[in-house]
């Protein structure tokens, strides 16, 4: 499912899907990028992404956002 939003995952990944309702709605964090561990809260901000917190998407990588 994953492949058909273009997101390739390393094999050893593991998944936990959990369905939403009415009532309850749950949120993805996002991984780290590599490379970003001096960021600041801001600049880890900016390379969230819609699609990465719904769990159909990977954060930016900080050189998409220099780009």
């Amino acid at each position: 499912m994953l492949a058909d939003f273009g997101v390739t995952l390393p094999e050893a990944t593991r998944i936990r899907v959990w369905d939403s309702t009415a009532e309850v709605r749950y949120l993805v964090i996002p991984m780290r990028p590599a490379g970003t561990e001096g960021f600041s809260e801001d600049q880890l901000a900016e390379l969230v992404t819609r699609d990465s917190m719904i769990g159909t998407g990977l954060p930016k990588q900080p050189a998409e956002e220099a780009a």
